[in-house]
């Protein structure tokens, strides 16, 4: 039995998706920065790692907790925090208001910021 061969109560058509592509919702817009930093990139392979960090979150759209990254946003003059998440517009969310002039300190932030959610057991990665 197909899906569309479902008997239910609504009358409105199933709409069922392309065959081979299965597209994540979308939650929010990607900001200024986030959008220079991933806007040139391809939208199918953003789409294939949002699928992967879907997996990675427990099947759930948004941040994924402890998982925190540093990108250079100014080549050699600054570093931003930023956190994955499961959403295919915007797979990594960065905290603007945690740039860095060295990357050392954005990386110590970035482990501030894990320790805490591995302090508050939020971390969807079990270990040991």
């Amino acid at each position: 039995m197909s899906i569309s061969d479902k008997s239910r109560s609504s009358l409105m058509p199933m709409i069922m998706p392309p065959p081979g592509k299965k597209m994540l919702p979308t939650r929010a817009q990607a900001s200024a920065l986030e959008e220079a930093l991933l806007g040139n990139l391809d939208p199918d392979k953003l789409n294939d790692l949002s699928e992967v960090l879907f997996a990675l979150n427990a099947h759930k759209l948004g941040p994924i907790p402890g998982f925190y990254v540093v990108v250079c946003t100014k080549p050699d003059e600054e570093w931003c925090v930023g956190q994955l998440a499961a959403d295919r517009a915007k797979p990594l969310i960065m905290f603007e208001d945690m740039r860095f002039d060295r990357p050392e300190a954005a990386l110590a932030a970035a482990e501030k910021l894990k320790a805490e959610d591995d302090a508050a057991g939020r971390s969807p990665i079990v270990t040991g």
